[in-house]
């Protein structure tokens, strides 16, 4: 029996044997949720639309934590992608493609002057590394890095080091650098960890993003680059969610007027074609890495092949960011979305608890991990796909609300819409249900495939 997908309808039998090939070769417990979710399998994406092989069309407010920026399957950045497959989508090793040659000349009308020094990679994970590199060779008499609770930055074991999540960064201790972890929002625990000179960097999302989505107190992250200015520590700027619009400026660091001495981007700049991310370097990082007594140009340079096609395709994604106005769009449309989402968190407080955001990075802090799941579930059967927090663990998990920038009016009025049907149909429930399901929850992956699928109402099996 075949795997491939076609237009039509897949058969449940189909189906089966997806999930049986997926519990086999990559993840049974993926597999396992999928099966127990009972969903459609995607099949194709346009714009703002996700649409499964059965011709049900979802609205996409998931955007894969904010891949999507400009929409699925932008025609720009496919355009570009086909164009460079034709001419030449990879050179030897050691030579410079003019696709990057665009690519970087163009970085330099977006990002700050002082950022002209840009190393490549393939997942925001190895540039969180390129960026930790950077600053011990830069700073070599200090090995301590500050990162605020609840940061992420990468789960390769490099990047791990600069987990501000110990469910996994523990498991791997001991790792490189000595961290010291502050309260997100704190800038005075930023400052008092500081004070000693001893700290290399502080690694910092503008927005934090994980399973918490929090908007910090206007001003922090300008005092979170004083401090560090002031103590000699270097300053990176996790930028992965946020570049290229998402909160309504082109960076979210702009909202402070603040200019990293490290600025990290990926996720957005390719608008979901083919990974790849930026560590933009300030000359003067550049310059004291220099001075190490140990340094070599290939200390700073990229560790994977970062193909022409992802470099083509960041430029035309950057284009059109710009071209569209995309970040004017998010800092205009993203209040109706995010004020949409307040006036349903006063209306139900009894299962939400906050709606934090900014631009078009949203979301709802819901009671528990239970009541995250259930309005994702019941948002996906009026056909709006939002973004799971994928954390069972924590109390008061975000599910996100990340459209393409390109979002219409109508459009997310009618997510506000789904979304007060959904809240109004989860009223009628009882905490001590939600209770429940969060106690399965945290559970789930030491109970039996078969009890899951039946707690689900699943028609699958776990065969594998």
């Amino acid at each position: 029996m075949t795997t491939a997908l076609n237009p039509a309808a897949t058969a449940r039998d189909d189906r089966q044997e997806i999930l049986a090939s997926l519990g086999r070769h990559w993840n049974p417990t993926a597999a396992l949720m999928l099966a127990a979710a009972s969903r459609p399998v995607e099949h194709e994406s346009k714009n703002t639309e996700v649409i499964a092989e059965d011709g049900t069309r979802y609205l996409d407010l998931a955007g894969s934590y904010g891949v999507f920026l400009v929409g699925h399957g932008n025609p720009r950045v496919r355009d570009a992608v086909l164009d460079t497959l034709d001419s030449a989508p990879s050179v030897p090793p050691g030579t410079f493609h003019p696709a990057t040659a665009d690519l970087f000349a163009l970085l330099a009308t977006v990002l700050p002057k002082s950022l002209d020094r840009y190393v490549l990679g393939c997942s925001g994970a190895e540039i969180s590394e390129t960026a930790l590199r950077a600053v011990h060779l830069a700073r070599p008499g200090r090995r301590k890095i500050v990162i605020a609770e609840g940061g992420y930055h990468g789960k390769t074991l490099g990047a791990m080091t600069l987990l501000g999540q110990p469910n996994h960064r523990e498991p791997f201790e001991p790792l490189g650098s000595e961290l010291v972890t502050v309260p997100y929002g704190d800038a005075a625990a930023v400052r008092e960890a500081l004070a000693d000179r001893s700290v290399a960097a502080v690694f910092l999302e503008p927005v934090l993003g994980g399973a918490h989505l929090t908007v910090p107190p206007k001003g922090y992250v300008r005092d979170v680059a004083d401090a560090c200015a002031a103590t000699g520590t270097l300053f990176v700027a996790d930028e992965i969610q946020t570049c290229l619009g998402r909160t309504g400026k082109m960076f979210a660091v702009e909202h402070d007027g603040v200019v990293p001495d490290i600025m990290l981007f990926s996720k957005a700049l390719t608008g979901g074609f083919i990974p790849v991310g930026v560590c933009a370097l300030s000359s003067q990082v550049v310059a004291d890495a220099e001075r190490h007594p140990r340094f070599h140009p290939s200390l700073l340079a990229g560790s994977s092949s970062v193909s022409a096609l992802s470099v083509a395709a960041a430029a035309a994604a950057v284009r059109e960011v710009l071209d569209g106005e995309l970040a004017e769009r998010a800092a205009r449309l993203g209040p109706r979305l995010r004020d949409g989402l307040v006036a349903a968190w006063h209306r139900h407080p009894k299962h939400i608890l906050d709606a934090p955001g900014i631009g078009f990075m949203t979301g709802l802090r819901t009671r528990n991990p239970s009541v995250e799941l259930l309005i994702s579930m019941v948002m996906a059967s009026h056909g709006i796909h939002t973004g799971h927090s994928l954390n069972e663990q924590i109390d008061h998990p975000v599910l996100r609300f990340y459209p393409p920038l390109t979002i219409t009016e109508a459009e997310i009025d009618r997510v506000l819409e789904a979304l007060e049907t959904t809240l109004t149909w989860l009223d009628h429930r009882p905490r001590r249900l939600t209770d429940s399901i969060t106690w399965l929850l945290r559970r789930q992956y030491r109970l039996p495939a078969w009890l899951v699928l039946k707690l689900s109402h699943s028609k699958f099996q776990a065969d594998w």
